[in-house]
């Protein structure tokens, strides 16, 4: 099985006095890019990154995690935390035995008004400003954040014309500043949300940080749009955003979704960029 995997799982139980072993890699948006373990402890899910400058942002998001659970936030639990002996940092969650939505059509109105009573648990619980999501948001929009909009409106005409209506809709709002202290996801879609027999779970939080929940609202209600939740789902969480910040931060965070997903999706899976196209059409027709 995965070399690399074994050794961090190796230096996890040599550093918590843990017996893990490797049961398999989980896929198919079930927490995906993370491994399943087993030991005397239980079941539990590992994840680690290859990239050493991520070990503070993983021991700030285990203190995020367990304060945002405290308030009633639907994630796993983080049973332990740490950095291997090169320099990369890992994680170890509970395992949460439950069916991962595959597809929007799957996120029925009822989970989405379960997410939104989860989400709005976020409400001002970080209190600083570090790796702010609010201050990424504004920045793709309004300052040129590594040419994320220039090179997603040059990607095709329609492209060019949705971040065209986007910048007319978002421009009375550029002096006015994003909520900052609420909890964010940073990418919140279907693929991470597992429903079990307890209820709904936000999974692969690894980046929370502090922000406007309208981010994460916005992110879901696009995800709704262009894959097809059920009838009403897409609406109800645009308002939820609305309410969470006002217009003009829940349209500003669309924009950014928007040609940050476009972008990827073309130098990932190009054949991806029309539904999020879709998607984001949809979302300026809610919000105008």
């Amino acid at each position: 099985m995965d070399v690399a995997t074994n050794r961090v799982l190796g230096e996890l139980n040599a550093a918590h006095g843990t017996g893990y072993h490797l049961v398999r890699r989980l896929t198919g948006g079930l927490q995906a890019g993370a491994y399943e373990v087993a030991g005397p402890e239980g079941r539990a899910v590992l994840k680690w990154n290859e990239e050493p400058g991520w070990g503070q942002r993983v021991h700030r998001a285990a203190r995020l995690v367990q304060k945002a659970r405290a308030a009633g936030y639907p994630t796993p639990a983080w049973i332990a935390v740490g950095t291997t002996s090169t320099g990369m940092p890992y994680h170890l969650q509970e395992y949460i035995d439950g069916r991962a939505l595959q597809t929007a059509a799957a996120l029925t109105m009822p989970l989405a008004e379960e997410l939104v009573e989860g989400i709005d648990k976020t409400a001002g619980l970080v209190t600083d400003v570090e790796h702010n999501w609010s201050w990424y948001v504004h920045g793709v929009v309004f300052d040129g954040l590594g040419g994320i909009w220039a090179t997603a409106a040059g990607l095709d005409d329609r492209s060019t014309e949705i971040l065209s209506r986007f910048e007319t809709a978002c421009t009375p709002y550029r002096s006015e500043g994003l909520p900052m202290h609420d909890l964010v996801h940073g990418d919140l879609n279907v693929s991470n949300i597992v429903e079990t027999a307890a209820g709904v779970t936000i999974v692969d939080v690894e980046a929370i940080s502090g922000g406007t929940r309208a981010y994460d609202l916005m992110s879901l209600a696009a995800s709704a749009a262009r894959d097809g939740a059920a009838p009403g789902v897409d609406e109800f969480l645009v308002d939820a955003a609305v309410s969470a910040a006002g217009l003009g931060p829940a349209m500003v965070c669309a924009a950014a979704g928007f040609a940050d997903l476009a972008l990827f999706a073309h130098s990932v899976e190009e054949s991806s960029l029309p539904q999020i196209q879709h998607g984001a059409e949809r979302l300026l027709t809610l919000l105008t």
